[in-house]
């Protein structure tokens, strides 16, 4: 397909604020959704940030967005000029943007050429002030309560920074929803729990007391303002609440592999999504991921620059090419269910429905699960492993309750993936670990429609999904039958979402955490 023209009818600033109107021209858009994109680079940081489209029609789209100039980067005190540039997206195609044409006056400190937008003139970010009596309950508490309580906290913070360097050699792991190490933590741990250059901290709670609370405030800042490298692998509030020291360096592990639904600043504009002013995620100094391909995915969900994003790949997929790992997980397994011993095994885990765990829930009438097994016989067995935020369970026949068990609070799904022979999924990203394993997959997409709108995903579904696509109950129970899994799809799928498959992740993580306290990055 040929390129495209952008012609920029509305351009303003006030402010730190930009205001962006045009469209965009391309011969045509074929069936795939158009994702555009506004790239603003400064100096050598970039961040990549969706433009939604107002109005679409055949060859063109119209577009708007205001952004804050001095909001792209967090903490980041931009002397530069700032660089606007656009990017449009089909499925996995980018499309060439072949001119930026403007269509308007060009206002004072703004220029154009062909490729872009440059403003130049000084960004001076005004404080926005909110009427608390405009908010609704919780929102206005958190103003009236909350925040005095961090800027108390704040300031005994910067006062505890000035009486406690940054030790040099400190590494602290931590995570507001674990009380162990586990995941993607405990496998980088273990490559550095033996060097002795490194001394290794944690940090771990989950829900507690309020005086609970206060201890773990008290040894978060202690740790936060004395560490040289933070390890985290999720979302983890106090990170954004607090300044940190200039020489700590925060390293995110993020537990999903790939890049599959959109999360983060990708839904900005849609239900559930930030603002482009949040600090949520915009602190990490590295974020890792299992490949390049998706690393663009990843500097736009988390609102930092694309150089900030490495390829090392995911630390708890190593156990996927250690035969020692796999053998012992077996074993235990087929002691601990005995019924699954000498069965083919068909995993079903689909992921949930909702905003979060509050509203979390999956459609169990949409698939009669002892229906499935009567259908695929004796020589078959079913585990379903529901999400954890789902708390409707399925009703198993008491007859086939040795054949059909429910692990969804029990055993990791990742080890699961040890004994399955099909996994029956939706939009789970227990996809990635699966590929890695060869494992025949079918994706039973009741609501694909429904998702997409609401939810959407970084590459179009039928083009991405490594295994047969069904909509409903029939041709999910024919497709088994027949063994119809397209599973040639598996070996593309896996090349492009792993650079590395060598079991060799945690090692990498654990040497680019070494490099920066040894100083040499």
């Amino acid at each position: 397909m040929s390129g495209c023209i952008i012609r920029v009818e509305k351009l303003n600033t006030k402010g730190a604020k930009l205001f962006v109107d045009g469209t965009l021209f391309s011969g045509s858009l074929g069936n795939n959704i158009p994702r555009l994109k506004a790239v603003f680079r400064v100096e050598d940081r970039t961040r990549r940030i969706p433009i939604p489209v107002i109005e679409e029609g055949e060859g063109y789209l119209k577009f708007g967005h205001v952004y804050l100039l001095d909001k792209l980067f967090f903490n980041y005190k931009n002397k530069s000029d700032v660089r606007l540039e656009f990017e449009l997206w089909l499925g996995d195609s980018r499309i060439d943007v072949e001119s930026v044409e403007c269509a308007c006056p060009l206002p004072s400190g703004i220029t154009a050429d062909a490729s872009g937008l440059t403003v130049s003139k000084k960004i001076a970010g005004k404080k926005t002030y909110i009427n608390i009596f405009e908010l609704d309950l919780r929102s206005a508490v958190k103003r009236v309560v909350y925040t005095p309580m961090v800027m108390a906290l704040g300031v005994y913070f910067g006062i505890y920074k000035k009486l406690h360097p940054v030790k040099k050699n400190r590494v602290t792991f931590m995570s507001g929803r674990r009380t162990e190490l586990g995941g993607n933590m405990e496998f980088v741990w273990n490559e550095l729990k033996d060097c002795d250059e490194i001394e290794l901290k944690t940090l771990f709670f989950a829900q507690t007391s309020m005086m609970k609370m206060v201890k773990v405030l008290a040894k978060f800042l202690k740790l936060y303002s004395t560490s040289r490298v933070v390890v985290v692998d999720d979302f983890f509030r106090l990170l954004n609440t607090f300044k940190r020291q200039e020489d700590t360096r925060i390293i995110q592990l993020w537990h999903a592999c790939g890049a599959f639904k959109t999360f983060g600043y990708t839904r900005l504009g849609k239900p559930g999504g930030p603002h482009q002013y949040d600090k949520n995620h915009r602190m990490y100094d590295y974020a890792i991921v299992s490949s390049q391909e998706i690393a663009r995915h990843y500097a736009e969900g988390f609102g930092i620059s694309d150089s900030a994003v490495i390829a090392t790949g995911i630390p708890r997929t190593d156990i996927f090419f250690d035969e020692n790992y796999k053998s012992s997980v077996t074993k235990r397994l087929y002691e601990k269910y005995p019924a699954l011993r000498d069965k083919k095994v068909l995993l079903f885990a689909p992921t949930f429905r909702g905003n979060g765990q509050v509203t979390a829930y999956y459609e169990i009438d949409k698939i009669d699960i002892n229906a499935l097994k009567r259908k695929l016989g004796d020589d078959w067995a079913i585990i379903i492993k529901l999400h954890p935020f789902c708390r409707e369970r399925f009703s198993i026949d008491s007859g086939l309750s040795d054949s059909v068990i429910d692990l969804s609070d029990e055993d990791e799904l990742n080890d699961l993936l040890f004994i399955t022979d099909l996994l029956v999924t939706d939009y789970s990203s227990c996809i990635f670990e699966a590929s890695l394993l060869n494992i025949p997959m079918v994706f039973y997409v009741f609501d694909l429609e429904e998702y997409i709108r609401d939810r959407d995903f970084y590459y179009e579904f039928e083009g991405f999904a490594p295994g047969k696509i069904v909509k409903t109950q029939e041709a999910l129970f024919e497709c088994i039958e027949k063994g119809d899994f397209e599973q040639d799809k598996i070996s593309g799928f896996k090349t492009k979402f792993f650079d590395s498959t060598d079991g060799k992740s945690s090692v990498r993580v654990a040497d680019k955490i070494k490099s920066i306290v040894r100083g040499e990055i």
